[in-house]
Order: structure tokens, then sequence, then C-alpha cells
């Protein structure tokens, strides 16, 4: 689809590039990267993004918990003997702009104002369901606006018992354009699903199946679907027209102004593999005939993701990424993650008319 990016580091190059390996957190949750240097942390952005590394650190320096002095559940008034205790399921710690422009209407007034588009035209907030979910969930999310989560719009730092936890983000620049604010939404996408995944216990119940660090690869896996399918949705809108021809070709033809290329070939990759499972074919094997391997970004962030929660001893290749989804043992990482990311991508997207 697009060449490489310019300025990539070639794989040879990222191998050398990034740490040989990350020593697991004391609590098993992340990678000890909370005082690694700034050489580790720009290697490893190379290797799997800003978002990305941010979420690994912040998991390694702090996970919220009963005395952590963070505000747990929001209880309302004291309720009258008999009646039900209101609670809010979502919390804001110091968060002015989030609460005032997170909310999915309010944040589709400030697309509005910056792109002249109008919601369900030009652009769509693709985490409005993921938003309701969370208020109406039973566990507390809370929202913080940091200034220290190395350059990520967003993250997500997980409890530590699994259910709940801190949604940390970064505002958008009062002047942010169309794509700024575009590619925020997208984050915010991804960051949400996490939080999701651990309201309705969807992460503890993988406990079984899985272990700590496939549960890991699996959560990563199924919020790249969704936040291909919500970079898709902000560029298109909810839907588009038969007769302008097949999904495939109508990605590759939207500028770069309203979808980077990055998240282009993100969204074509699960595009991609779609089509393989539609045809009950191994969404795996739409790599090398379908997608090029050195050019994955999906793969590109599976090996960054392997290095840092140490299950491999060295960054691997995209190919190596590859075949390490494709190993037996690692079956369940495929069905319980990458399946599922592409059902999300697949029902999420924007839809033919």
């Amino acid at each position: 689809m697009h060449a490489k990016d310019p300025g990539r580091p070639s794989e040879p190059q990222r191998r050398r590039d990034l740490p040989r390996k990350a020593a697991p957190a004391a609590d098993g949750l992340g990678p000890g990267l909370g005082g690694g240097s700034p050489q580790t942390v720009l290697a490893l952005q190379r290797g799997i993004g800003n978002a990305a590394v941010s979420r690994v650190i912040e998991r390694s320096r702090h996970q919220h918990g009963a005395g952590c002095g963070h505000p747990q559940a929001t209880v309302g008034p004291a309720a009258r003997p008999g009646e039900p205790v209101v609670q809010r399921a979502i919390t804001y710690a110091k968060a002015d702009w989030s609460r005032q422009h997170l909310s999915p209407d309010r944040f589709a007034e400030l697309l509005q104002q910056a792109s002249g588009e109008q919601e369900g035209g030009g652009f769509s907030v693709p985490y409005r369901e993921l938003f309701k979910a969370l208020e109406e969930s039973a566990i507390t999310i809370e929202i913080d606006e940091q200034t220290d989560i190395r350059g990520a719009r967003a993250l997500f730092a997980l409890s530590n018992e699994g259910e709940g936890g801190a949604l940390r983000i970064t505002p958008p620049k009062d002047n942010a354009s169309p794509l700024e604010l575009r590619e925020f939404a997208a984050t915010v996408t991804h960051e949400m699903q996490h939080a999701l995944d651990s309201v309705t216990g969807r992460f503890k119940s993988q406990e079984k199946p899985q272990t700590m660090s496939q549960r890991k690869i699996s959560t990563e896996l199924r919020a790249f679907g969704e936040e291909a399918a919500a970079a898709l949705k902000l560029a298109m809108g909810d839907g588009y027209s038969k007769s302008q021809g097949k999904l495939s070709a109508i990605l590759e033809a939207i500028p770069e102004d309203r979808l980077t290329p990055e998240r282009s070939r993100l969204a074509w990759e699960f595009h991609m593999m779609d089509s393989y499972r539609s045809a009950r074919l191994n969404p795996l094997d739409a790599f090398r005939p379908k997608i090029p391997i050195p050019n994955s970004v999906l793969l590109e962030r599976v090996a960054g993701y392997l290095s840092s929660y140490g299950l491999v001893d060295e960054t691997p290749t995209s190919s190596e990424a590859l075949k390490w989804l494709k190993r037996k043992d690692n079956s369940v990482v495929v069905e319980k993650g990458l399946v599922e990311g592409i059902v999300l991508f697949h029902n999420h997207r924007p839809q033919p008319e």
C-alpha cells in the first residue's frame, strides 16, 4: 500500500537500537522501565510508538489500588434507607480539559469547530459506545490529565486488582488541527478499549487460558483492531457507498491530512486479515501474499511488545514476530486477541451502504 515511512529505522537497525531484554517489573504487570535511560525510551519509541512506550512505563512506575492516593469509586449523596447508592463509574482528577471536552458530544463540537464538519458526515466520534459503557460500569475509571507520559496522547494504567484503573490524557493543544484531533480520538479509543476490558473483567478472565504476558499481547491486539476502526471512521464517516468501490481501494485514496500513513496501513492490514477470516482462512495467512511483512505496522508493534514484556531475548524482526504468533503454544493469543480484534474492526469500521 504505502511505501515505508522515510526515516523509519530498517529492521536490522531497529534490532540494534532496541534493548536486548526488558526485565519484568516486580508486580508482573510490565517491564521495569520507570527509571529507564533516555536511550532506552527512545529505542522503544522507534519500535512500538510513543503511546505504547508510555503505557509500559506507566504500568511499571505506578499501579492504582487501595491507599495509592487516587480516588476510587465516587459515591453520590448518602442514600435514604431502602434507596440504591448512586455510583459514578467515571471520575475526574484535576482534569479540566477532559471534564469539558472528552465526552463524545463535547468532543464532536470541538472537532466540528476545527473542521467545519458535522458528526455523521465527515467524521464520527468512535469512542461514544465505549464511553457510555464505562459510565454505566460499577467499577470506577479515573480520568486524569498528565504532562509526563512521554508524549503519548493517552494511556490506561490498570489497577493492581486487574479491574478499573486510570485513563491518563494529554489534552490536545488549543489550536489543534482536525488531523491532530482525529489522531487523539483514535488513541483514546484504543485506551478506552483497555479500560472496558478491565471493568468487564475480561483481562482477569483470561488468566487460566493465558499467561500474564500472553494476556498483555492479547489485550493489545484487541485494542489495535478497535483503534484501526476508529481511525477509519474518523477519516471516512460511519459508512460509504458501494459505488465507490472496494474498501481497500478507498482506503488507499484517503489523503494524509485525514488519516496518517501509519494508521492507514494498520487499517488496511486489519481489512486484509478480516477478508481472510470471512473466507474461513487463518488471518495470519494474509501476510506475505497480501501484507508486506517488513512494512507491517501490526507486526512491528507486536515485535516491540514481545521485547518489552520480556518474551524474547532480543527484539525480533517483523518476520520473527509473525512466527511467534503462529507458534502452537500462542494459538490462544491469536484466538483471544487478534481474531477478536479483527471482529471489533469489522463491526466498528465504516459500513457499506
